[in-house]
Order: C-alpha cells, then structure tokens, then sequence
C-alpha cells in the first residue's frame, strides 16, 4: 500500500515544486509586462485585475520621450562596442595562453581571475576623477573602456576552457600547411570555438547591458544608459509605474530575445567548455 502511494506523492511534489519554481522566476517578468499594458486605476486596482483592457499609452509616451530614446542609443552603443572589444581581445589573450607556452601560465590566469573577484565598483571613483580632471568625463569612450576592461577579465577566463578543448595538433598541422599565426587563428581555431565565442559574447553584453552602479557614477545627461535613465521616472511628485514597467519591459526583452534565439549555441558553448 505504501508503494502504490509513494509514487503519486513523488510526482505531486516534483510538479508542485516545477511550479513554484515557475510563478518564482516567471512572476515579476509577467507582472511587469503586464503593469506596461494597464491605465494606473486598472495598475493599483485591489484586489489586482487579472483581466483589463491593455494599452499602449505607456509605450506611446516612453518612445516619445527623447530622454530614453537616447539611453537607449547610449546602451546599443556602450554595451555593443565593449563586448565586440572585450571578446575580440580574450579570445587572442587565451589562444595566446593556451597555445604559445607562456612561463608562469598559472600566475597570469590567477592575475586575470584576481581582478574579476575585485568589485567593479572600486575602480568608479579614481575613474571618476580622473576623467574629470582630464575633461573627458560624460563621454561614450570612457563608457566603452570601462565595460571593456570590466568584462575582460571573466571572457579571457571562459574562452580559455574552450581553446583547452581544441587539440594542439590541428593548430600544428594548419601551420606547417603555410597558415601564418593569425590566419590559422582567425580561419582554423576560432570557427572551432564559435560556440564558446557566442555564449561568451551573450554573457558579457548581459553584463554591460544591465550594469547599473558604474553608469550611474560615470555617465551624465548625454550618456545615460536605459539602467540609469530608468530613475527618471522617480520623481518628487511621484512614480510613473506605468512608464517605468514599460521602460523596464524594453530593457528586458532584447536580451530576452536574443537568448532565446542562439540558446542552442549558447548550451552547446557552455557545456563544451565544462567538459575535460
């Protein structure tokens, strides 16, 4: 008797925890996208209005604003250009670490991983001031050099499990066929490790897009990103959740998408590189 019980109790609590699970991690998301599409009365209604006529008044107004239209530029600029960078640059630093030989390896991949575990935010007030002492504060380059050297780090660290899996001898055999350095590079060894190189390029403009404390130290009116330009909407007057939730639903759902879009090479990357 207890046998012919445990296995339907087994799978109530396996499809029970499932979804909590799902209203934990799916709730907020759902609940924001769903306060973008709501007038304020049918937003704060009590008990929640679970049906209600959507809207796009909050979108119409958010896109007609010039101050977020121009975060979002900020963002695709900012987070676009540092991620190519920052992953061009790992991906030569762990070829370079994986195939050249380097002496003292150990110390340099420890070094890398030492300036990952500091927090980025220490490095907010000496670039600061820097940047205000040479008047150059305010601007995308800085934006773009800060995030670079950020994200490096974390990118050199991950591509280097991915190289560490391609065979040396395929490296070997494509120089002595006449490849210099650079092409066997770009045409042999990084086609090979194209999952690696997509999964950590997703991760890092994950990274720069949502990174929020650096922006709000670093950036001004001109170079807000869409983290920083979302406080706009507290105000002393009030908070504009409508606007906000609509804001918040734009930042999110790039990401989002482009997830799901190369989420096949982004779980074959991930776990190439776990493999040894």
């Amino acid at each position: 008797m207890t046998e012919s019980w445990s296995k339907p109790l087994r799978t109530v609590f396996f499809y029970s925890g499932i979804a909590v699970l799902l209203i934990f991690f799916l709730g907020p998301p759902l609940w924001l996208v769903s306060t973008s599409i709501k007038l304020p009365k049918d937003a704060f209604a009590l008990p929640p209005k679970l049906i209600f006529t959507p809207t796009l008044e909050n979108y119409q107004a958010l896109l007609g604003n010039d101050q977020f239209l121009r975060a979002l530029f900020n963002s695709i600029v900012i987070a676009g250009t540092s991620t190519v960078i920052s992953v061009g640059m790992a991906a030569l630093a762990a070829y370079a670490l994986v195939f050249f030989g380097l002496p003292r390896k150990k110390g340099i991949i420890t070094f890398f991983l030492s300036l990952r575990v500091a927090p980025a935010i220490i490095f907010a007030l000496p670039v600061f001031y820097l940047t205000v002492n040479i008047g150059i504060r305010d601007s995308h380059l800085i934006m773009i050099t800060v995030y670079t050297v950020m994200n490096l780090p974390i990118a050199i660290l991950l591509l280097l499990t991915f190289f560490e899996d391609v065979p040396g001898e395929i490296r070997e055999a494509a120089l002595i066929d006449g490849c210099s350095e650079w092409l066997c590079f770009r045409k042999v060894m990084a086609p090979l490790v194209s999952g690696g190189l997509t999964a950590t390029m997703i991760l890092v403009l994950l990274f720069s897009w949502n990174e929020f404390l650096l922006a709000l130290v670093l950036t001004g009116q001109n170079t807000q990103t869409l983290p920083v330009a979302i406080t706009n909407f507290l105000t002393f007057q009030g908070t504009d959740w409508g606007a906000m939730s609509a804001a918040g639903t734009i930042i999110m759902t790039p990401m989002l998408i482009l997830g799901i879009a190369v989420q096949r090479y982004l779980v074959r990357g991930m776990t190439l590189g776990g493999i040894k």
